[in-house]
């Protein structure tokens, strides 16, 4: 049998695919032209439908519709990346945030660690206890912050530098005497004469408690007289004054070595220095009209109603009804 030539396997093959029949071979081209002579090509598995299958064009209502569908959608995504972006930008913030807080903390922590040590180091390794640290450092931070009130009110610095050394001279004093241990030798002498039957180590203190309480008691009278404050504020005067001349007395009855007698006229001066600008600011009274003036816009109302007449001057209003 002859084998078919290339044109007759082209026309099997293409009535087996009209029948559906698998094609085992490839189908062939035809070897003159590369399309059936009718000059329309071939159809292949790969081939788009024929227009009739495509269905009717889409209106300009559904194009809008579809343009509208887009356009949200393409939002939508911008917004999901917007927040996703944001999201990660908000975990770094807080980060930044924390490290940023604990950085502060640490430099809080070492501003009040460094005044506070430093305080107790000086009191340790001047008057060799840290407990002097601690009074001192109190007395100091109270102190100033009541002085700096005082100064809030417009107390005049030359008289809060003037108290200040007043303090300190007394305060200079007392560590001076107590430092010589002339007190408790005056105390001992006293004793040893006047209450010779008492054992010798305890006489100096109560010499110094019986002398404290009665020139307490004394300048109490003194002070209630002065200030013409009856018999009874006269009384509590000197019972209150009594009260502290018996602890400045069994103070004063000690024997004291330098650093301790320092540190006590230092721990005097500190504290006497607030209470000395508070008596000197009671006596000589707050200029309280210059504190309204200060925080009073005078100036300014002033002038409103300077301007407010002269308005009225040049345009007078109407007659009243």
């Amino acid at each position: 049998m002859a084998c078919p030539n290339r044109a007759e396997r082209y026309d099997q093959d293409a009535q087996a695919r009209r029948a559906g029949d698998p094609i085992l071979d490839d189908p062939v081209t035809p070897p003159d032209a590369q399309r059936p002579a009718g000059g329309t090509p071939p159809p292949s598995s790969g081939s788009q439908p024929p227009s009739g299958d495509r269905g009717a064009p889409k209106g300009l209502r559904d194009q809008l519709k579809a343009t509208v569908e887009a356009a949200i959608q393409v939002v939508r995504a911008h917004v999901a990346l917007a927040r996703a972006e944001l999201g990660e930008i908000a975990q770094e913030g807080m980060r930044v945030g924390i490290l940023a807080g604990i950085a502060l903390g640490l430099l809080l922590f070492a501003g009040l660690l460094l005044p506070v040590g430093l305080t107790l180091f000086l009191g340790e390794w001047l008057f060799g206890s840290i407990g002097w640290g601690v009074l001192l450092g109190t007395e100091l931070a109270i102190g100033g912050a009541l002085v700096l009130v005082f100064a809030a009110l417009y107390v005049p610095g030359r008289r809060i530098g003037s108290q200040l050394l007043v303090a300190l001279v007394a305060g200079l004093i007392v560590a001076v005497l107590l430092g010589l241990d002339l007190p408790h030798q005056a105390f001992s002498s006293i004793g040893s004469s006047a209450f010779a039957s008492v054992d010798p180590g305890p006489r100096p203190l109560i010499v110094g408690l019986f002398v404290g309480v009665i020139v307490g008691a004394i300048v109490g009278i003194v002070v209630g007289l002065g200030r013409r404050s009856g018999a009874g504020g006269t009384v509590a005067a000197a019972i209150g004054l009594g009260i502290i001349g018996l602890a400045l007395g069994a103070i004063a009855a000690i024997d004291f070595r330098w650093h301790v007698a320092i540190a006590l006229g230092l721990a005097l001066a500190l504290a006497l220095w607030p209470a000395l600008v508070g008596i000197d600011t009671y006596r000589r009274g707050l200029d309280l009209d210059g504190l309204k003036n200060r925080f009073y816009p005078r100036l300014t109302i002033e002038t409103t109603k300077e301007t407010i007449e002269w308005v009225r001057k040049q345009r007078p209003l109407g007659p009243k009804s």
